[in-house]
């Protein structure tokens, strides 16, 4: 890789990671439906100063587009957004690293992936992972942080988003795919928005800078940079990213509001990310 890579790498991460903190500052003057509608029409705003021409979609095209546009921004962005309502931002970064497991599963269950017996193997003990990301040692019960459940479903979500945009992106390209699914996004958030909430304005003194941050930087450029970065060095390597946002969601959320990550939490997301790397790995 050249060091424009790694460059790459740990701009997306980073800004990727970063974007549970700035949620959590975010709520401070604005509610979840706020922020999940600012973030992505800012975030559209700036991806569409990329203008290339696409070729005509049809109508299941779009459909598909509008829903990565539901399941890949306007809901899981609202969910997180509450999550951190009643949970750390570090937590939610954590339980965000879930995202790649569901991913497999979802695409096993649902989408007719075929797998091998060693790869249920990493599926089941990437269960394990959540199970002590979510409860630690303590028994299954219904106290579950309502907090928790939201970011659990969001990062769900994702899964199902992950496995309809691929063939979208192959077709007509990761640029023009998201710049079209920001476009639904902003749409379905905009609706949830008015019907939801009343309307403010992030203030300079409050809201501004992150709402702008989350827009530009996490819904923006890390799109960008990432799927330059697949572009140079291929799917696998360029995974590596997603697997560092969690880190990165705990240095900010340490380093800014003095959050606390649990060692339980910790070993939880680490058998996630080495479960979910080893089932996407075809030597596995």
């Amino acid at each position: 890789m050249l060091l424009r890579n790694y460059f790459q790498i740990l701009l997306t991460s980073s800004l990727w990671g970063s974007s549970f903190l700035l949620m959590k500052l975010s709520l401070v003057e604005l509610d979840p439906f706020h922020i999940s509608f600012y973030r992505i029409f800012i975030g559209m705003l700036f991806m569409n100063l990329f203008i290339t021409k696409i070729d005509k979609l049809s109508k299941k095209d779009h459909l598909n587009i509008a829903l990565v546009g539901l399941l890949w921004m306007s809901l899981p962005f609202y969910l997180f957004a509450a999550s951190e309502e009643t949970i750390s931002s570090s937590l939610a970064g954590l339980i965000n690293g879930t995202t790649p497991i569901f991913i497999s599963i979802i695409g096993v269950l649902f989408f007719s992936q075929k797998i091998t017996k060693t790869q249920k193997f990493y599926l089941i003990l990437g269960f394990v992972g959540i199970y002590l990301l979510t409860f630690g040692f303590n028994k299954l019960n219904i106290d579950l942080e309502v907090g928790t459940f939201l970011a659990l479903i969001a990062s769900i979500s994702y899964g199902f988003a992950a496995n309809i945009i691929q063939p979208l992106i192959n077709k007509f390209g990761a640029l023009n795919v998201l710049k079209i699914a920001l476009r639904y996004g902003s749409i379905f958030s905009f609706i949830l928005f008015i019907f939801n909430s009343q309307v403010i304005i992030p203030t300079v003194s409050e809201s501004l800078f992150p709402i702008l941050l989350l827009g530009v930087g996490s819904s923006g450029i890390a799109f960008l940079s990432f799927y330059k970065l697949i572009g140079d060095v291929g799917s696998i390597i360029g995974s590596i990213t997603i697997y560092l946002v969690p880190i990165f969601s705990i240095f900010f959320g340490y380093i800014f509001l003095n959050e606390e990550t649990t060692f339980i939490q910790v070993v939880g997301i680490v058998t996630i990310i080495f479960s979910a790397y080893m089932f996407s790995n075809k030597d596995s």
